[in-house]
């Protein structure tokens, strides 16, 4: 990828993110509170995810998110908004992966909603985000679940896909899409059309149409 289109896709991803959990009423004030430090911690890791460069992402994401006391769902839900403004720029399967990961690996050391705050209108705008997001993310290169250790997309994640895209529409095929070919690299002894019945075969047959580049 050269410099100007990654620049490009860096800066959209970053500005889209913002600006959408921004408007997310289901996101903890501290988002809105501490925007700049929240963006200039997701140019950082874009700029990793988009290089390929070497950055210690869960740890820098588990300290800010330690800090402002954001707790797992309010993380799974930055990494929604971060993921769906990152896929309508195209950047490729490898980016979107490396960002899913970066969040699940970050997740996995944060407490959830309950446990890291008591306070009632926080707590009930995180229950909020997790219903839509939750921890179910995936964590190659085994393609297990964050939330469940199964295989992802577990049952719940399936669920939570189709709220987060609105429907089986043409993005969620091309994400999962986009998934399914990371993890025929990631997964080489296991079986293509196995993979793929696992990644795409639970949606609509029309909603296959665009993602034959990843078979």
């Amino acid at each position: 990828m050269d410099v100007d289109r990654g620049t490009s896709i860096i800066r959209h991803t970053v500005r889209q993110t913002m600006s959408t959990i921004g408007r997310d009423p289901t996101a903890p004030p501290v988002f809105a509170e501490h925007a700049q430090a929240v963006g200039a911690l997701l140019n950082d890791m874009m700029t990793s995810v988009v290089t390929g460069d070497t950055w210690p992402g869960p740890l820098v994401l588990v300290s800010l998110c330690r800090t402002l006391d954001i707790d797992r769902a309010g993380l799974d839900l930055l990494a929604h908004h971060t993921l769906t403004a990152l896929l309508a720029q195209q950047p490729g399967p490898e980016a979107l992966v490396r960002t899913g990961a970066t969040f699940a690996a970050a997740t996995c050391h944060l407490p959830g909603a309950d446990a890291s705050n008591p306070n009632p209108h926080r707590a009930g705008s995180a229950r909020a985000a997790a219903a839509r997001s939750g921890s179910h993310l995936p964590m190659p290169p085994t393609w297990a679940c964050s939330g469940c250790a199964q295989e992802w997309p577990c049952a719940s994640k399936q669920s939570q896909l189709l709220t987060e895209f609105g429907g089986t529409g043409p993005a969620l095929g091309i994400y999962l899409g986009s998934c399914f070919s990371a993890a025929l690299f990631d997964l080489p002894r296991a079986d293509r059309q196995d993979l793929r019945t696992r990644f795409l075969g639970w949606l609509p047959r029309e909603n296959l149409q665009g993602t034959d580049r990843h078979r």
